[in-house]
C-alpha cells in the first residue's frame, strides 16, 4: 500500500510534466466550474446573533432511491460564513524566504502582477457582496495622488522606492479607484453590523502591509463628472479587465481571481498571506495598446456568484482541497500507510511548480483551486492535514462540485439472494442512508471501514435494506435557501438526482513498475490509520455495540482504549465470519510490506 500511494503520484508527475497546457485548462475551468454549485438570492436572512462572524443558511435535499416510500428524502444543512470579525492581513515582502506565490512557469515571473490583481479581486468579490447580503455596506475613502508616467518617478522618493503602478489611459474614477484598492491605508471598506452594532468584515477583506508603497501612473481623461463613490462590482471588473489588456496578464488575472477565492481559508488558519512585492515594469507601449479597449467580457453574474457562495464556505473548500488524497478502495487500517507513500514521494519534489502541478493533475477540475492554494500559501496547511490523515469530508460540497470525496457516495448494490453478508462499508452507507437519528451525520474521514458483517450481525434498518432487492445510492436532489421573513427559496431541483462522481486521475495497480520507491518514509507505529479506524468503528457500533464476531476488532489496541464504561466484555460464539481479526490483518500487511522491500 505504500508503493501504491509512492507509484500514484510519481506516475501523476509524469503526467503533469508533459502537459504544460494543464495550468491554463484549469485556469479557465473557473469559467464554467460548479454548475450545480447555489449562489446567494437577494433576500438572504443573515444571522447577525455572534459577535466575530454573520452566517446564511440553506438545505441540501438528499434522495437515496427512486420510490420515496421505500426510504424518505432527508435534508442537510449548509452554513456559509459571509461575515467575520477581522481582514485578512496580506504582507508584501521583499524576502522570498517568507513569500508564498507559487505560479507554473507558463507565466511571466519576471513581471508578476499577482499581488496587484489579488487586491483588486478583493474589492470586486466585497463589492458584489454588498449587492446581495442585506445590511451589508461598502465604503470607500482617501484620495492618494496620482502621476503623469511622462513626468518620471522623481517626485516619488522614498526611504524605499515606490511600486510603480501604470494604469494607462483612464477615467478619473478608474484612477481614484486604483488608488484606494492598493492603499495601505485600509481606503475601502465592506462591512456588516452584528446585532451589538459592531463592524464584520466581508470574506475577502484585506488589511495591506508592504515594505514599498504604490504609485500609480496614470494619463487621466479630463473630468466630466467623478463623483468618487465606490464602483460597483461591474465597474470594478471593467477596470481590472482594461488594465490586464494593458499589460497583457489574462492568465494572471485569472490565477488572481484563484488566489482571492481561498482567501477566507487563510483567514480560517489565522495566517496572513505573505507575498512577494511585484517586479513589474511602468514601461509599456503607449501607442495603439492602451487606446484599444479590451473586448467586452460576458459578466455571467450566476457564474461569479457561485465561485463566491463556494469561497464563503472555508470548510468546503479544504475539503475539496484534501478530496485529492482520498482514493477509493483505501480503507481506514491502511489509509495512514497509502498516505505515508503518498507523502513520501511528494517531499521528493523541490521545485513547488513542479509540486502544484501534479496536484492539480490528480483532479483538473479542482486545479483552479490548488492554483489559488499555492499563490496564499494556504497549501501549507492542506498537506500537513494530509500527512495526518486529518480532514474532514464536506458532502455539501461534494455533491455541488461532483467531487469523489467519501466512501460514502459510492453506491450500494442489492445483495445476491443467498448472500450471508455485505461489506462494512457498505454496512456504514446504508446506515446513512437510513439516516436514522444516530447516523445523521456522515462518517467524519473519508475512508471506509475494513472487512465484512455478517447480515445477522447488522441493524433492523440495515438488514432490511441490504435484502429488498434494491439498489441504492446517495443522490443529490437540489437546494433551498432560509430567506427573510421565514421564507425559503428553492434555488435548484434535480430530477432524476444527481449522483455523478469525478474518478481521479493517477491511479496504478499494486504491482505498478516505472520507480524506484523509497520506503525511508514508512513509520511502522501508523497512527494516522489507527485513528481513523477508531473514529469509524466508534461511528458503526457506538450505539449498538460490537457484535460477537468482532471480538478481536474490540479488543484490539487500536479500538480497546474506546471510553465505554458500560461496555461489557463480549462473550459468546463466534457467529459470523467477517474477516475481522484486525491483529492479523495488520501482521499480514506488515509481512507483505516486509517482502515488497
Amino acid at each position: 500500500m505504500y508503493a501504491r500511494g509512492y507509484r500514484t503520484w510519481f506516475n501523476l508527475w509524469e503526467l503533469a510534466s508533459g502537459d504544460r497546457h494543464l495550468p491554463r485548462q484549469c485556469l479557465s475551468c473557473l469559467q464554467t466550474a460548479f454548475p450545480n454549485h447555489p449562489h446567494f438570492p437577494e433576500n438572504l436572512n443573515v444571522d447577525r446573533s455572534f459577535s466575530n462572524t454573520a452566517l446564511v443558511k440553506g438545505k441540501s435535499t438528499w434522495v437515496v432511491t427512486d420510490d420515496l416510500d421505500h426510504l424518505p428524502s432527508f435534508e442537510n444543512e449548509a452554513i456559509f460564513q459571509v461575515a467575520w470579525d477581522r481582514p485578512t492581513t496580506v504582507v508584501l515582502t521583499s524576502d522570498l524566504r517568507r513569500a508564498t506565490t507559487t505560479l507554473p512557469d507558463i507565466f511571466d515571473v519576471e513581471h508578476n502582477h499577482i499581488p496587484i490583481l489579488i487586491q483588486a479581486w478583493a474589492y470586486i468579490l466585497s463589492a458584489r457582496w454588498t449587492e446581495l447580503i442585506p445590511g451589508a455596506h461598502l465604503s470607500q475613502s482617501g484620495h492618494q495622488a496620482y502621476q503623469d508616467p511622462t513626468n518620471g518617478l522623481n517626485m516619488l522618493a522614498n526611504v524605499k522606492p515606490p511600486i510603480a503602478v501604470y494604469i494607462g489611459e483612464v477615467s478619473d474614477d478608474a484612477a481614484h479607484w486604483w488608488n484606494c484598492v492598493l492603499s495601505v491605508r485600509g481606503s475601502w471598506q465592506a462591512t456588516i453590523r452584528n446585532s451589538n452594532g459592531d463592524a464584520l468584515y466581508s470574506p475577502w477583506a484585506i488589511k495591506l502591509t508592504s515594505e514599498q508603497p504604490f504609485a500609480i501612473l496614470a494619463k487621466v481623461e479630463a473630468k466630466i463628472t467623478s463623483s468618487h463613490t465606490p464602483p460597483t462590482s461591474t465597474m470594478a471588473r471593467r477596470y481590472l479587465s482594461e488594465y490586464s489588456h494593458l499589460h497583457g496578464i489574462a492568465d494572471q488575472k485569472q490565477a488572481a481571481l484563484a488566489a482571492a477565492l481561498l482567501i477566507p481559508v487563510a483567514k480560517y488558519h489565522h495566517r496572513p498571506i505573505e507575498l512577494a512585492i511585484p517586479k513589474i515594469s511602468h514601461v509599456v507601449d503607449h501607442g495603439e495598446k492602451e487606446r484599444i479597449c479590451p473586448p467586452m467580457e460576458t459578466e455571467d453574474k450566476v457564474q461569479f456568484d457561485r465561485l463566491m457562495a463556494l469561497s464563503c464556505s472555508p470548510v468546503g473548500s479544504k475539503a475539496l482541497l484534501a478530496s485529492i488524497f482520498f482514493e477509493p478502495d483505501v480503507t481506514s487500517n491502511v489509509c495512514g500507510i497509502w498516505l505515508q507513500g503518498s507523502l513520501a514521494f511528494l517531499n521528493t519534489m523541490k521545485d513547488p511548480h513542479a509540486l502544484l502541478q501534479t496536484l492539480m493533475k490528480r483532479d483538473p477540475e479542482l486545479g483552479a483551486l490548488w492554483l489559488g492554494a499555492f499563490i496564499t500559501g494556504v497549501h501549507h496547511r492542506c498537506l500537513q492535514e494530509a500527512r495526518a490523515a486529518w480532514w474532514k469530508i464536506d458532502l455539501n460540497a461534494a455533491a455541488w462540485t461532483e467531487t469523489f470525496m467519501s466512501f460514502v457516495q459510492e453506491p450500494v448494490p442489492a445483495l445476491a439472494p443467498d448472500a450471508g453478508k455485505l461489506s462494512r462499508a457498505d454496512e456504514a452507507r446504508l446506515l446513512y442512508l437510513c439516516h436514522d437519528v444516530t447516523y445523521a451525520v456522515a462518517p467524519l474521514f473519508p475512508f471506509a471501514p475494513f472487512g465484512s458483517t455478517a447480515l445477522f450481525d447488522t441493524n433492523l434498518d440495515v438488514h432490511e435494506h441490504a435484502i429488498c432487492g434494491r439498489h441504492h445510492c446517495l443522490g443529490y436532489a437540489g437546494f433551498t435557501w432560509v430567506c427573510q421573513g421565514g421564507k425559503q427559496m428553492e434555488q435548484s431541483r434535480h430530477d432524476p438526482p444527481l449522483t455523478t462522481i469525478r474518478l481521479k486521475h493517477g491511479q496504478v495497480t499494486e504491482n505498478g513498475h516505472g520507480v524506484d520507491v523509497d520506503y525511508n518514509g514508512i513509520d511502522s507505529e501508523d497512527e494516522n490509520s489507527e485513528m481513523v479506524t477508531r473514529n469509524i468503528f466508534t461511528w458503526l457500533r457506538g450505539q449498538d455495540g460490537f457484535p460477537v464476531a468482532e471480538r478481536a476488532i474490540r479488543q484490539h489496541e487500536w479500538i480497546d482504549n474506546l471510553d465505554e464504561d458500560d461496555d461489557a466484555p463480549i462473550q459468546g460464539e463466534v457467529l459470523s465470519t467477517v474477516g475481522g481479526n484486525l491483529h492479523g490483518w495488520i501482521l499480514k500487511v506488515s509481512t507483505q510490506r516486509a517482502n515488497s522491500i
